[in-house]
């Protein structure tokens, strides 16, 4: 068991037991969730997408992407 599962379980344990259910509830909706798309995320309030979109910059701020030019410069001389 790793260091966070254990802080995780000595956290719940300390819970009564409707909050322990209301985590449970949590984990189940967790997975449960697919990605939304797109147009959903912008169907959403504005705080709740700037949420989303801070959440997935924190969680690939390790990822190297591979960046490319949608255009030449060469094209926009044209």
């Amino acid at each position: 068991m790793t260091t966070l599962e254990r802080e995780i379980l000595q956290r719940i344990r300390q819970l009564a037991a409707d909050r322990q259910q209301r985590v449970l509830d949590f984990v189940v909706q967790l997975e449960n969730e697919r990605p939304l798309s797109a147009v959903e995320i912008m169907r959403l309030p504005k705080e709740q997408r700037e949420r989303i979109v801070a959440a997935a910059i924190t969680a690939s701020a390790h990822v190297e992407f591979e960046t490319f030019e949608a255009y030449s410069e060469e094209l926009l001389d044209e």
